[in-house]
């Protein structure tokens, strides 16, 4: 049985209207990656979860490509041609969920500004 390697991914593009953010585009570049730096086979890479304002993807691998993946994702810097840089937030072998993440991250502002204000 296959092991899956889930990657929480940020993208930071230079010119953010410039481009056309959808999953099967953010799917090809990757893959694209892969295939010029490492020719390797065009693996399954599932997109999980994806939302375009936020310009983030949940996507998952199978766990032997978990290092490629990670290389491949420092190595892209761009995006339909506009300057980008691939900020992987987070990683797990569990199922991720952005969602959740930033929730939690608004708790943690706000326990920030609580303490900000008790000085």
């Amino acid at each position: 049985m296959t092991e899956y390697y889930y990657f929480d991914i940020k993208l930071k593009l230079r010119d953010p209207d410039a481009v056309v953010l959808t999953p099967a585009l953010f799917r090809s570049c990757v893959l694209d990656a892969l295939d010029s730096f490492f020719c390797e086979e065009k693996p399954t890479l599932e997109i999980v979860k994806f939302c375009a304002q936020q310009q983030r993807v949940i996507f998952r691998v199978p766990e032997d490509l978990y290092e490629v993946i990670r290389i491949i994702l420092n190595l892209i810097g761009h995006y339909q041609e506009t300057p980008c840089h691939f900020e992987v937030l987070a990683t797990s072998k569990s199922t991720l969920d952005f969602e959740k993440s930033i929730e939690k991250n608004l708790v943690k502002l706000s326990d920030m500004e609580i303490e900000h204000f008790n000085l």
